[in-house]
């Protein structure tokens, strides 16, 4: 275990299940392992890199709220450590912090780190802050990521490691729903890359213009634009194979339809148009809040997402064609009664097998199924539920991480306010 982290024993553990599970070595596993974080910790994340896993979360407390991490290594959990805290945070059930590991510096790994912090009295108006360790430690100087000056929504981030040791970014951006779209052009520094004029009525939160999609490289001085118009509140996902970048997002189309969308850029090229992962053809006024999730390993990528088109709630996945007609596959609808979505999913280094997670619903209306769906390279099906969430918004989204040979997810265990809330891991 690296220096840096200071080691404790494992507390609070204890079987919170009795399922199996079926990967590609064994037949059957032993029933999960939990471990509860203190009370007041919630949007919890999971990152695996190197020889060690990381589990970052929000606590919360009164002023302030502070982005923390514990780490995995040894069969032992580390103390907390503290990346940045302050009092004037966004905090959102589906909107939320991240720390996620860049490389390895010369005395030490580097992380990058973001929160949301608000930038003027609209609800939404708040800005994505960022930072990242240096070898002497941690730096709580933080900047803002994007450069357009306005005071709008800039958040929904998701990130992966590019060749090199580089990060890639991915955010929904505001910017356009404070200015009118005409007075747009010419007006940023940054690059544009949509693809065409698009309605730019209010998208839901009651503003001017479209929600757009932008990323960058860590590296990079200007975002560029993917997507001039996609829904409002729907997480993105940014993965990278031996060969390109993608993101995938909720788009939006003039009629309000609201299927899964991807870009990508061949390592050293350019960002192509928009494709659909596939036409479900969900049309809604609103935004689900329903993101879509990719996992990378190889030249391999998945996809998995909810969609209710035709009013036939689903969660689907699909494979990356990376060496045909570079689109994905026609989708597997995954079995389960009365999906809820907020998906995850992880892709196995050996075999190929993709691990999705995803909410249905139960006989109880307050509760949820976690329910684990795993499908290997040849189209094989399996599925477990993993455990009973609650259905609240505010048990957020679980997730997921493969690390070691076992399978870990984590998730928010909500009580009957924020201060009796707290983060549970689980692992098998």
């Amino acid at each position: 275990m690296r220096p840096l982290l200071l080691s404790l024993p494992l507390l609070f553990l204890f079987a919170c299940g009795t399922d199996t599970y079926l990967d590609e070595a064994k037949s059957a596993s032993p029933p999960a392992t939990c471990y509860q974080l203190p009370t007041g910790t919630h949007l919890s994340r999971l990152n695996a890199f190197e020889d060690l896993l990381m589990l970052s979360y929000v606590k919360s407390g009164d002023p302030k709220d502070t982005l923390q991490t514990i780490v995995l290594g040894d069969d032992e959990w580390s103390a907390p450590n503290t990346f940045a805290y302050g009092e004037n945070w966004f905090i959102n059930w589906a909107d939320y912090p991240s720390v996620v590991y860049v490389n390895e510096g010369l005395h030490g790994p580097v992380f990058f780190y973001h929160f949301l912090e608000y930038s003027g009295e609209g609800t939404y108006d708040y800005d994505i802050k960022y930072g990242q360790t240096g070898d002497k430690g941690i730096r709580f100087e933080s900047a803002k990521l994007h450069k357009d000056g306005i005071s709008a929504e800039h958040g929904f981030l998701s990130s992966a490691r590019l060749p090199g040791g580089d990060l890639q970014v991915s955010w929904l951006d505001g910017r356009n729903t404070k200015v009118a779209a005409a007075n747009t052009v010419g007006v940023y520094a940054e690059q544009s890359r949509s693809t065409g004029a698009k309605d730019v009525e209010g998208h839901g939160h009651g503003h001017g213009g479209a929600m757009s999609l932008r990323t960058k490289a860590l590296s990079d001085s200007t975002s560029v634009e993917l997507d001039n118009r996609v829904c409002d509140c729907c997480g993105t996902a940014t993965a990278v194979n031996d060969e390109l970048t993608m993101v995938a997002y909720r788009d939006r189309s003039d009629d309000e339809v609201r299927d899964i969308s991807y870009v990508v850029k061949p390592h050293g090229g350019e960002w192509s148009a928009p494709l659909p992962i596939h036409q479900d053809g969900w049309e809604i006024s609103g935004c689900p809040v329903n993101g879509p999730a990719l996992a990378a390993s190889g030249a391999d990528i998945v996809a998995a997402w909810y969609t209710e088109a035709d009013d036939e709630p689903a969660i689907k996945f699909s494979w990356f064609n990376h060496t045909g007609n570079q689109k994905f596959s026609d989708p597997i609808t995954l079995p389960g009664a009365k999906p809820l979505g907020r998906v995850d999913v992880q892709l196995s280094k050996k075999g190929g097998t993709a691990y999705i997670t995803g909410l249905t619903a139960t006989e109880n209306p307050d509760s949820a199924a976690l329910m684990l769906w795993t499908v290997d390279a040849v189209g094989n099906k399996k599925q477990e539920q993993l455990g009973i969430t609650a259905a609240a918004r505010s048990s957020g989204f679980p997730k997921t991480a493969l690390f070691q040979d076992r399978f870990y997810w984590a998730k928010t265990v909500i009580g009957k306010d924020r201060e009796e809330q707290f983060v549970e891991v689980c692992w098998k």
